[in-house]
């Protein structure tokens, strides 16, 4: 004789709910490697009592709910393998540009940064000339001390495509290290971004001094908006590690870093193929006088507008089109 159904719910409830629990925290991304065969083990306790319902209790709501749960539960442990290719066009169309506009208080936190550490940079040599012994490297203040620019020898020293490969090294390099430096709170992804832009202004600030801006220009204008741009995505991501560590929020530490550190490693993923696109031009086009100064300024802002167009526009939803407030994705 069956269980009256009362008594039968009041058996078997822990259990499905427990099941519920474990599927809600699949999707959302923070269900742990050791709690797998746990969901597995109450998916198939959920089947057999589905069973158990088709024969004893059918028609149900039980019944009904049996049905759902166990379907819901296939769904998400069966889940057909993702073709690669279609995969990663479809990163790169939707998840990569969706994610960076999702995070991009993040980003433009790190902009800021950058920015900041520009304008500081250029200040302390304009005020204090003998500043620059202290913030510019000494082989770009013998360059510039004999009027040269340090860029000039570059492709002497190695062929075009030699040059490339390694600029796109060392840019890929200085990504992931902004990145990874979230997991000194933050304040190591902080520090890195000030301190470029520092660099970047001090130099900037000693060849204007030097009557030498325009040949900076020259060779930063084709490769530099999109270069740049890169380093200040990186430095979001970085920031996004390191709130996570500092502000979890509901989850404990451990998963508020896991689903944060997710989403940020999409946008250092998303900016590889860009890095070793810019290193050909900084490594072909940027160096050297072949191609005139309005050409390389020109491919640079070219090269800026259709990335950032990219960012802001690729895969955009309805709800962004229309500016109501989307669900983020895990």
């Amino acid at each position: 004789m069956a269980t009256p159904l009362p008594a039968y719910v009041a058996q078997r409830r822990a259990d499905w709910d427990a099941l519920q629990a474990l599927l809600a925290k699949q999707r959302s991304g923070t269900l742990k490697l050791g709690e797998l065969r746990t969901l597995d083990t109450l998916y198939r306790r959920a089947s057999a009592d589905l069973a158990h319902a088709q024969t004893f209790y059918a028609g149900t709501d039980v019944h009904r709910f049996l049905n759902q749960l166990c379907g819901q539960a296939y769904a998400s442990i069966y889940q057909p393998p993702r073709e690669r290719w279609p995969a990663v066009r479809d990163f790169f169309r939707r998840e990569f540009p969706a994610t960076l506009r999702r995070e991009r208080g993040f980003v433009g936190a790190s902009a800021v940064l950058f920015i900041l550490g520009i304008l500081l940079g250029a200040l302390v040599v304009l005020w204090e000339p003998r500043g620059a012994e202290l913030l510019v490297p000494s082989g770009v203040r013998h360059y510039v001390a004999q009027g040269r620019m340090w860029t000039d020898d570059i492709l002497s020293v190695a062929p075009p495509n030699s040059v490339a490969s390694g600029i796109a090294t060392n840019n890929l390099t200085v990504t992931i290290v902004t990145f990874a430096l979230g997991l000194t709170g933050g304040l190591g992804t902080l520090f890195l971004l000030v301190n470029n832009g520092v660099h970047i202004g001090a130099i900037s600030a000693l060849c204007a001094r030097e009557g030498m801006l325009g040949g900076l220009l020259d060779f930063i204008a084709a490769h530099g908006p999109v270069e740049l741009s890169i380093l200040v995505i990186a430095g979001g991501a970085g920031l996004m590690v390191g709130q996570a560590l500092i502000d979890p929020g509901e989850l404990p530490r451990g998963q508020a870093l896991a689903v944060r550190g997710r989403e940020a490693v999409k946008l250092v993923l998303g900016c590889a193929p860009f890095l070793a696109l810019i290193g050909v031009v900084e490594g072909y086009v940027s160096p050297g006088d072949m191609f005139p100064t309005w050409l390389k300024a020109g491919l640079g802002l070219v090269l800026g507008a259709l990335f950032w167009a990219y960012l802001l526009r690729a895969g955009r939803t309805e709800a962004e089109a229309t500016g109501a407030p989307a669900d983020s994705a895990s």
